[in-house]
């Protein structure tokens, strides 16, 4: 539900941004002082639609602690109006492949990435190790990072572009492509069949099915076996479909495997779906949660 206030000024207190748990997902950032902020007009009455984004509180952290780790920068981002205010490129490019750029003066952030507004979001990598390997500290000064809008219905995809220039993150631009455009098309044509369809999906688990689940018994511990292709459908989680997303830092997909990362946005669960391509043909060979 939307929150009415009417604020004249207001002490932002110092907070952690908090982790997942995995490098998938936001790392600890910590806010070093607090900062007096004096709240703009447009500012004072809050809207009373509901708006999930304008319900978080601003986070405030110096900018190194911000901009030194993208997922940080993202999280804070996607939550705080002023630093979307502040990190926006204006106007925004839009980019299409066989048309000409477009110049965006409106741009509706709420609207756009209402996507990450669930419960988890995904990130797709090439093999386990790139995904074990994930280090935001290693992006060099001036790098691009495409945050992906993946919609498996209608096979199309929104790239948000977020450069690094001098030290600072910000989103310089969107770009428009379909699942032909893009170099996973091969994989995201045959997944958006995997997750709509039950059947094709029981016929695309590879048998036996490697799986490694946590053991119910030892929170720490976990049970490493495999089942039959035919258990899955009485086994198998939910499985990402619909509308996806994807951070690509470099990822290389040239490949015959695809690492699919499912990570909760307020917690540290994740799951891991790793498919494998033989004789051109996709298939589910191994599950983690």
């Amino acid at each position: 539900m939307g929150i009415k206030c009417k604020v004249i000024c207001c002490f932002v207190a110092v907070v952690t941004l908090l982790s997942c748990g995995r490098k998938g997902a936001p790392s600890d950032a910590f806010v070093e002082e607090a900062e007096e902020v004096e709240m703009s007009e447009e500012q004072e009455v809050c809207s009373d639609e509901e708006d999930s984004l304008a319900q978080v509180p601003l986070f405030v952290a110096t900018e190194e602690a911000l901009d030194s780790v993208f997922n940080d920068f993202l999280f804070a981002y996607l939550h705080s109006r002023a630093l979307r205010r502040e990190r926006t490129a204006k106007p925004l490019r839009l980019e299409h492949p066989k048309r000409p750029t477009e110049l965006l003066e409106q741009f509706d952030p709420e609207f756009e990435f209402s996507f990450l507004s669930g419960e988890f979001f995904t990130t797709l990598y090439g093999s386990a190790r790139q995904m074990q390997a994930e280090d935001d500290d290693e992006l060099e000064e001036d790098t691009i990072v495409s945050l992906q809008r993946i919609n498996l219905n209608d096979g199309t995809i929104r790239n948000f572009l977020f450069q690094r220039d001098a030290g600072h993150w910000k989103l310089d631009a969107l770009r428009e492509e379909t699942f032909e455009e893009d170099e996973l098309c091969d994989f995201l044509t045959f997944y958006a069949h995997f997750c709509s369809d039950s059947l094709f999906q029981s016929q695309s688990i590879a048998d036996p099915l490697r799986i490694v689940i946590q053991d119910t018994e030892d929170e720490d511990g976990s049970i490493d076996g495999i089942i039959d292709a035919d258990q899955w459908q009485t086994f198998c989680p939910e499985v990402p479909s619909g509308i996806i997303s994807n951070i690509r830092k470099g990822q290389n997909y040239s490949g015959n495997r695809i690492v699919m990362r499912k990570s909760g946005l307020s917690n540290g669960l994740q799951e891991i779906f790793t498919f494998s391509r033989e004789k051109g043909n996709w298939r589910l060979t191994k599950y983690e949660n």
